[in-house]
């Protein structure tokens, strides 16, 4: 049975909810243009300012039927509760690995026959990985390693712990990471492969953590 949870709570399994439909839609990039007087077309402003493109929230909506036999007041009062107005962690069975997060909302019809309760919700426009990507790293005996951290869609800046001090050579810079666990902004994952080259103490430990975000 396909179901839909909200934060720990599974549409069937805990309230008998039937999914009868599901829309979970693209977010809308944010597009920049400025006409250009006495010129052709428009000038595309959309990654002027950070380098990447930003997106709208992402619309999200569950429809579920309440057969006779389960419905009440009280489930429906409890459901409403639940889910209007408040901010939720939503899973599918469709993608099991990814959640979206977003506020609900939600309204009910009931013809007497079959209630139908329809709940949206305006998230962030991220799928994000239910586990933290970890990689943990050491530097053997020629001092250095080279790493390969893949990444989603969003840019993100990993968490770095490292057991002793070292250097991160990563998009042309060269960079001093002290020990212990810091972020630094200047080391930022992009789409695919990021490539580092980490040097330091043999026997030192190293360990990237990141939230990966998909479209």
């Amino acid at each position: 049975m396909n179901e839909v949870f909200f934060d720990g709570i599974a549409s069937f399994r805990d309230w008998g909810l039937y999914l009868t439909s599901l829309t979970i839609d693209a977010p809308k990039p944010k597009e920049i243009y400025v006409e250009i007087p006495n010129g052709d077309g428009a000038l595309d402003l959309t990654e002027a300012l950070t380098g990447e493109v930003h997106y709208e929230s992402r619309p999200f909506e569950a429809v579920f039927a309440i057969k006779p036999e389960i419905y009440s007041v009280e489930l429906v009062r409890w459901m409403i509760g639940y889910l209007n107005g408040k901010q939720r962690t939503i899973r599918t069975k469709e993608e099991p690995d990814y959640y979206l997060i977003g506020r609900c909302a939600t309204s009910l019809k009931n013809d007497g026959v079959l209630a139908v309760l329809t709940v949206k919700a305006t998230c962030q426009p991220w799928k994000y990985k239910n586990e933290v990507t970890a990689k943990n790293t050491i530097i053997g005996t020629n001092g250095a390693l080279t790493i390969n951290l893949q990444n989603e869609r969003k840019r993100v800046i990993p968490t770095i712990t490292t057991s002793a001090a070292v250097t991160i050579l990563f998009d042309g810079q060269t960079i001093s990471v002290n020990a212990g666990t810091q972020r630094l902004t200047n080391i930022a994952l992009s789409y695919g492969d990021n490539m580092l080259i980490v040097t330091g103490a043999e026997g030192t430990v190293v360990l990237f953590e990141y939230q990966e975000g998909a479209l």
